[in-house]
Parts: structure tokens; C-alpha cells; sequence
């Protein structure tokens, strides 16, 4: 009988009396467990059916529920490394797994004990540890390595870039994690997308990126020759491959953008020239804003697609100190998309700087706070609204 019983079983939790029957199962008697399941159907509780149904999650969809007896089919939702499947059992702790080429990535976090990382090569022995985590079993592989210290080896805001690396990891037989906004494991890094390595293998990495340097230089050569003999799909070609290698370099997109207005496709072209814009304006070095600007705003009549353009649009003013264009497209894009957060969001901040309009300060903020229930920004605007109130 272990030690650890301190009080009554009546006075026990449904977890606390939960765990005996399964986390700390091998502490306990036989008859001590019967104990546990006696009092568990007194509350209404029957434990063979307590573990049957867990949670699951993919990427940043909302939770669903699965039986745990077909949990591991779900593992076909793994469709390439920067997906995350998580799962949820009884006891609340997470497991989420990542695929890649070669092993699966999990990372197990309890409330408790943080987070632990490892590896698992063969699904077979995947899909038994997925059973026993949702029942609350022996979960860990025997012998399974924890994996304790992570360093980040790139981080980037393409998410094509990460997966051209990863591809190239694999190829390798180096193991690593993807950290988005869709895993919880790895949240301090100041892009969007990483990828993080186990510290043993940085230095066998490192020859990756001395591939992708020489692949960036052979696409810049075989640009120039394309540009030489004015094929211009072959550049279009090759400026797609390379902002999977130099993601952040505007002036591909800014080329890229020239190409298909000579073609009249007027509708990426805004796209492309907008990333370009982007780009600069993340690294301070925006130049020729009025041509942008100018671009845009002749491109608008001919595009189907308007919200990206107006939104760049907007930026530019608001950039200039153009308060009544900022306030004119942010308008424009409620009109085209009533459900625009950040176009309410600018809205309610012109109205709260430039007017004594409180009203429409709070129909612009609400209509935020309720696209957007878990912004950061929700307790200045609160703060704003109590101002006012």
C-alpha cells in the first residue's frame, strides 16, 4: 500500500481518485482500487468509460473530441513539418507530435513537471504510446532519449524558406522541431516560424546553409541568363525559387512584380509588389513610396481582390501622416469586409485621436474586442473605453 494516502477516499477528488487508477496504479492494492471504483460510481462515474473520449486539436483549428481507440488515425493529419497535432487526455496534459520525414517530433507538457521533447521512429511504437498518454498507461518509450537543451538554427517569416531547410534537414538525418504559432513548446523567438536542432547536431546543420548559399548563387546566375534572353516565365521561374532561399530580399518581389504587370496580371502583381513594401518597411528602408503608393492606387479599378491593396494603402497614409487617406481606406475595407479587426482596430484609434466621436470610438473598439477576444491589445483599448465611458 504506498505511503502517499493522507486522506479518506469520500474526501478525494475525481482526479485525485482517477490518478490511483492509473498514473500511480502500481502504489495501490487490488482492494484499495475497488475502493477507488466504488466511489466513482457513487458519483454518477463509471471508470471503464471515464478514458474513452479525449481531445484533439490540429494546428490552430478548434478542439474536437476522439475516441481514443481511433486517437492514432488522426496521425494521417500530419501532412508535412510544419503541422502540429495535438492531443489532450483526461488528466489535461498535452502531447503534441510534428512529422518529419524521417522520425516523429513529440513534445509532452504537464502543468506540473513543464515540458520534456523526444523522438519516435517507428509509428508502430507511436501509435502505442499515443493509447497509453490518452488512458493514462506507460507512455514513454523505454529507452527514449529526452532531448533537454534546444538551440534555434534559423528563424524566418517564410514559412517556404523553414520548409525548404527542413527538407534539406531530412536529407541530412538531422532531427528538429518547427516552432510556429501553432506549437506552444518553443514561444521566444521574435519571427514567426523557427527551427530549432537538439545543441549536439548545430554543427552537422551549419552545411546546410552552405548549400543553400550555393544553391542561391546558381538561381542568380541562371537569372541573369533568362533575363539576357528575355524570357520572362522562366524568370517568373526562378524568382519563385529563390524567395524560398532569400525570403527577405524585396528586391525579388519587386522584380517579380514588374514581370507579371508586363503580363496584365494585375492581381499578383499587387501581391508581389505589397510583400516587397512589407519587407522594407520591417527593415526601414523604404524608398519610392509614392511609386508604390501610385501603383496601387491605379492597380485598385482593375483587381478583384481589393482587401490586401487597400490595407497597404492605408499603411502608406498612415506612414506619410495622411490621416484623412488612412481614414478613407480603413473605411473602405469595414465597406468591403465588416469583419476586418485591424481595419476597426485603426478605426477606433482615428476616431479616439482626431474626433470627440466617442461613440464611434466604441463601435470600432467592441466590434475588435469581439474579432479579437485574445489580443494583446485588449486592455489598452479597454483602458480607452473606460476613458470615455
Amino acid at each position: 500500500m504506498s505511503e502517499e494516502i493522507l486522506k479518506p477516499i469520500d474526501a478525494m477528488s475525481n482526479d485525485e481518485l482517477t490518478s490511483i487508477l492509473t498514473i500511480k496504479k502500481n502504489n495501490f492494492n487490488d482492494e484499495y482500487k475497488n475502493k477507488v471504483v466504488t466511489e466513482l460510481e457513487k458519483r454518477g462515474i463509471k471508470f471503464d468509460e471515464l478514458l474513452k473520449i479525449a481531445k484533439y486539436k490540429l494546428n490552430t483549428e478548434e478542439t474536437k473530441e476522439v475516441d481514443v481507440n481511433s486517437a492514432n488515425e488522426k496521425l494521417s493529419l500530419l501532412k508535412e513539418p510544419l503541422d502540429v497535432l495535438y492531443f489532450i487526455n483526461y488528466m489535461s496534459e498535452h502531447l503534441s507530435i510534428q512529422k518529419n520525414q524521417n522520425v516523429y517530433v513529440l513534445h509532452y507538457y504537464n502543468q506540473n513537471e513543464g515540458f520534456s521533447s523526444f523522438f519516435i521512429e517507428d509509428v508502430a511504437i507511436l501509435k502505442i504510446s499515443l493509447l497509453q498518454f490518452l488512458t493514462l498507461g506507460n507512455w514513454l518509450p523505454e529507452g527514449s532519449e529526452i532531448i533537454k537543451h534546444w538551440e534555434t538554427f534559423v528563424e524566418s517569416a517564410s514559412s517556404a524558406y523553414i520548409l525548404r531547410l527542413a527538407k534539406m534537414l531530412d536529407a541530412t538525418d538531422v532531427v528538429y522541431s518547427i516552432n510556429s504559432n501553432s506549437l506552444a513548446r518553443f514561444s521566444s523567438f521574435s519571427s514567426p516560424y523557427s527551427i530549432v536542432l537538439p545543441l549536439e547536431d548545430m554543427d552537422e546543420a551549419e552545411e546546410v546553409l552552405t548549400k543553400i548559399d550555393e544553391l542561391k548563387t546558381s538561381l542568380h546566375k541562371q537569372l541573369e541568363l533568362a533575363e539576357q534572353n528575355e524570357n520572362v516565365d522562366l524568370q517568373l521561374e526562378l524568382l519563385a525559387e529563390l524567395e524560398s532561399v532569400t525570403p527577405e530580399d524585396s528586391i525579388l518581389f519587386y522584380n517579380k512584380a514588374q514581370l507579371l504587370d508586363e503580363k496584365g496580371d494585375y492581381q499578383n502583381a499587387s501581391e508581389a509588389l505589397i510583400e516587397s513594401f512589407n519587407l522594407d518597411l520591417s527593415n526601414g528602408e523604404i524608398e519610392d513610396v509614392e511609386d508604390t503608393e501610385n501603383y496601387l492606387v491605379e492597380i485598385l479599378g482593375k483587381v478583384e481582390k481589393k482587401g490586401n491593396i487597400l490595407h497597404c494603402l492605408a499603411t502608406i497614409s498612415a506612414f506619410k501622416g495622411d490621416n484623412e487617406n488612412t481614414f478613407k481606406y480603413y473605411n473602405q475595407l469595414v465597406e468591403l469586409d465588416e469583419n476586418d479587426s485591424v481595419a476597426h482596430l485603426n478605426l477606433g484609434h482615428y476616431f479616439y485621436s482626431n474626433t470627440d466621436d466617442d461613440e464611434k470610438v466604441k463601435l470600432h473598439f467592441n466590434k475588435y474586442i469581439e474579432l479579437e477576444p485574445e489580443s494583446e491589445e485588449i486592455e489598452s483599448i479597454k483602458t480607452i473605453l473606460e476613458n470615455i465611458a
